[in-house]
C-alpha cells in the first residue's frame, strides 16, 4: 500500500476532529460578496461581549456587527418617518420630518 493510498483515510479521519470555525454565509447579499475590511479597535471587554452575543444569535462575530452597523446606518441615513410625515408631487415623495427625498 503506498502513501497516496493512505492519505484519503487520513485526511478523512482528521477531518472528524476539526472544529469548524467559519460561517459559509457572510450575510452579503448574493452576488456580492463581502470583500472590504475594517480595522477597528475594541476593549478586550467589549470583544468578548459582542462575540458572545454573536454567538448566542448563532452567527459569526464579523456577521454580527454587520448587521449591527447596517440597523444604524438604515436609521441615519434611510427615512424611518411614518407616512403620515411625507408629502407627494408629481414626480418626488419626501419626508417633512427629516427632509430625506425618497424618490
Amino acid at each position: 500500500m503506498s502513501a497516496e493510498d493512505n492519505l484519503v483515510p487520513a485526511v478523512n479521519k482528521l477531518a472528524e476532529t476539526l472544529k469548524m470555525t467559519r460561517s459559509s454565509n457572510i450575510g452579503s447579499k448574493p452576488g456580492s460578496p463581502a470583500s472590504k475590511q475594517v480595522l477597528i479597535r475594541a476593549t478586550e471587554e467589549d470583544h468578548a461581549r459582542w462575540k458572545e452575543a454573536a454567538e448566542k444569535s448563532g452567527i459569526t462575530l464579523s456577521e454580527y456587527i454587520r448587521d449591527v452597523l447596517n440597523g444604524a446606518a438604515k436609521e441615519d441615513l434611510d427615512c424611518i418617518h411614518p407616512l403620515e410625515y411625507r408629502r407627494w408631487n408629481l414626480r418626488t415623495e419626501k419626508c417633512m420630518k427629516c427632509g430625506a427625498k425618497i424618490r
